[in-house]
């Protein structure tokens, strides 16, 4: 499993729609989202791209001034074994 938290600005006369672009996206998900025009967003790996593509793509939706990588995590999904001790 790989998660990102992504801090995204957007020009607040366009939230409405770059959130819903964000929201449409694979593997991404808007938790929060202020008037002035910030967003908390997640990403994750999914089939076809990674969650550091979700972030550069995030980059080019209308509307958006920047993001910021706040966060990342990457482990082991569960279905996969635990790597052995040499």
């Amino acid at each position: 499993m790989n998660v990102i938290g992504v801090l995204v600005h957007v020009a607040p006369q366009g939230l409405d729609t770059a959130r819903a672009a964000l929201a449409a996206m694979d593997g991404v998900e808007v938790h929060a989202a202020s008037a002035d025009g910030r967003l908390v967003v997640t990403a994750t790996d999914v089939a076809g791209r990674f969650a550091a593509d979700s972030l550069m793509a995030m980059n080019h939706v209308p509307h958006v001034i920047g993001t910021a990588l706040v966060y990342h995590a990457c482990e082991p999904d569960a279905d996969e074994p635990a790597p052995r001790a040499a």
